[in-house]
């Protein structure tokens, strides 16, 4: 099976087969959702798998915020428990600041809140608030096939039934789904009396701009769509993080790696992005009296913070390179349609049902493809190749070619020797 909707691959399997394979069983032993197959691994990696990540990353801060200490701070020896308990929950819900050792503390008050620390109480509200938003194009997706004339889940009910089906009953469920999806396919025949209806039809063909269930392209105009949002949301996140974290956050990942291959490792220990020490001024009301104290705190929650947020940096690089990899192949695989005709040729040999040498089979084949299939039926059947065997794929694909060419030949006789 191959790792993508618009892309051939061989029948082995890819690395990201594998991936999909042990990330979705990692998944599902979480109980964290069972995974349509409907989309590739490119895009379950950002609605699925980086979801899963952003939720363990929030349930590991959360858990250290509240259960362990999230904030000790070095109070005064006069200081009672009580006093201590005060200056750790004070310091923890303002900001504190950060002030290098060898730097001396500013006397002016304005000058230290310039350089406070104020995103560590958020942390866990920022991660899961991600991962709500990388679930988006994921329900625009759904949103989007809802009110098509086919349902997906249905098609790969039936295809698991078929593959799970016993030898008597495979035959007449490999026909059920044959007969469902001619039926889909056949029902923008009856769309004929739109103004340019045939000008629309081949420039949607070759084209997005002309979509619609009626010229064939609903599915692969959507998903081309959807595609193009995964990769936004995963840039815009990363210059958010940037406003959210500091204006150098978008350079971070580049200072880590220079730090490392200058051999300096303690770059990330002192990194003013996510101090383990830092300064907290509060004030004490004692009647009329009112004194201002400043304790040294160590933030415990940073040593995960500096962790996280550098996975998540790269992670977010990665999508975004990946997310625009996929974006370019699927709008390429639109743009030409001689990777779709490639696609049902590769099938209808394997079940030895064309020789593909003469020129009136080449013209039926193109016909098949471009006229009977359009880009949304290549589409349903590439989801089908994705999760079927190659062998299943070849036989839902020759039911539909032996429909076709009956259809062609039930045509040629009523029309007197033409086909219509």
């Amino acid at each position: 099976m191959g790792n993508g909707l618009c892309v051939e691959t061989s029948s082995s399997w890819t690395v990201f087969d594998w991936l999909d394979k042990v990330l979705g069983s990692v998944g599902s032993y979480a109980g964290l959702g069972k995974l349509r197959n409907d989309d590739d691994f490119i895009d379950r990696l950002s609605h699925h798998y980086t979801t899963m990540l952003l939720v363990i990353f929030t349930i590991v801060v959360s858990t250290k915020q509240y259960v362990g200490d999230a904030i000790q701070c070095w109070c005064p020896a006069q200081f009672t428990e009580a006093h201590v308990h005060y200056a750790n929950q004070i310091c923890w819900v303002s900001n504190t600041y950060h002030v290098p050792m060898e730097n001396i503390i500013p006397a002016d008050p304005d000058t230290r809140r310039e350089t406070q620390l104020t995103y560590y109480q958020w942390v866990p509200f920022i991660l899961l608030f991600m991962g709500m938003l990388f679930k988006i194009p994921r329900i625009t997706w759904k949103v989007l096939t809802y009110s098509s004339s086919i349902s997906l889940d249905k098609v790969l009910g039936l295809i698991f039934a078929l593959q799970l089906a016993p030898k008597a009953e495979r035959d007449e469920k490999l026909a059920e789904l044959t007969d469902y999806l001619d039926t889909w396919l056949q029902t923008s025949e009856h769309y004929k009396d739109v103004c340019c209806l045939q000008l629309k039809q081949k420039v949607s063909q070759y084209s997005c701009f002309v979509c619609g269930r009626r010229y064939g392209n609903h599915f692969i105009t959507s998903a081309i769509f959807v595609k193009f949002l995964y990769f936004t949301n995963a840039f815009i996140q990363y210059f958010a993080l940037n406003a959210f974290l500091g204006d150098d956050f978008a350079a971070w990942g580049f200072e880590i790696m220079t730090g490392l291959a200058d051999e300096n490792p303690e770059y990330m220990k002192l990194s003013p992005r996510f101090p383990r020490v830092t300064m907290c001024d509060f004030q004490i009301r004692q009647m009329m009296n009112v004194q201002r104290w400043t304790v040294q705190c160590v933030l415990p929650i940073n040593l995960f913070n500096s962790k996280i947020f550098l996975f998540i940096w790269f992670w977010l690089v990665f999508l975004c390179v990946t997310s625009l990899i996929s974006l370019c192949t699927h709008f390429y695989a639109t743009m030409f349609p001689l990777k779709r005709v490639n696609f049902i040729r590769k099938y209808l040999t394997l079940r030895r049902v064309i020789t593909y040498r003469g020129e009136g089979e080449r013209r039926l084949i193109h016909h098949f493809v471009m006229s009977y299939l359009k880009s949304d039926g290549v589409y349903v059947l590439r989801v089908a190749a994705h999760n079927a065997t190659d062998i299943l794929t070849a036989q839902v694909i020759e039911n539909l070619y032996r429909k076709f060419k009956e259809r062609r030949v039930e045509s040629k006789d009523l029309n007197g020797g033409e086909y219509v």
